[in-house]
């Protein structure tokens, strides 16, 4: 079973090894590289966000989803309201994922964001596979 994981909630000495896997994954930055993006993270806090998801298959990670906000050029590092990899996860994990980050957006205080997500789910779920 997939395991998702908050970037809040992994101790201090996984959190390079695990920016290294999710370089190594494919994603790319807006702007900067691995320091850039642990500084950027670092900045998330319970409750608000941006919030960062990551999820794990055992060990390994396999995807990402990064909650930015309710508006475009939020930050140089992350202009966007979100970003994920869940088009190239499978659908149970995909689905999952994107569970996942409605809930958080919603918790969050952020509907937009989470309307949008939801809209993402429905087209995973309407088109399996």
């Amino acid at each position: 079973m997939d395991r998702i994981v908050n970037y809040l909630e992994i101790p201090e000495e996984e959190k390079e090894q695990i920016l290294e896997q999710l370089l190594r994954l494919g994603f790319c930055p807006a702007y900067g590289k691995q320091r850039t993006l642990k500084r950027e993270m670092e900045k998330s806090r319970k409750g608000s966000l941006p919030q960062y998801l990551f999820l794990f298959r055992e060990e390994k990670l396999i995807g990402y989803s990064f909650l930015i906000g309710e508006k475009e050029d939020i930050g140089r590092v992350f202009p966007w309201w979100a970003v994920d990899n869940s088009d190239v996860l499978p659908t149970e994990s995909a689905v999952q994922l994107l569970e996942e980050a409605v809930r958080i957006s919603t918790e969050c205080g952020c509907p937009a964001l989470a309307k949008r997500l939801r809209g993402n789910l429905e087209y995973r779920n309407v088109n399996k596979g």
